[in-house]
């Protein structure tokens, strides 16, 4: 199931950020490894993206992230 938020963080250097999904509020993490179009584009803060919802280390993440 697609879902949406926008991006509130992104570190270039570690290669992670955080999402603020639409519905609920808990920000979700995110690894570059997930970003589904050209890596060399890396989001940005405010970019709205889709996600699907995953587990990473036995916590929240967002998985195949896509621009919207």
């Amino acid at each position: 199931m697609k879902l949406f938020g926008t991006v509130q963080s992104f570190d270039t250097i570690k290669g992670q950020g955080e999402i603020k999904p639409e519905v609920g509020s808990d920000l979700i993490h995110f690894e570059k490894s997930a970003i589904k179009w050209d890596k060399d584009r890396l989001p940005t803060v405010g970019q709205r993206l889709s996600y699907e919802a995953g587990t990473a280390n036995n916590a929240p993440c967002a998985l195949n992230l896509q621009t919207v």
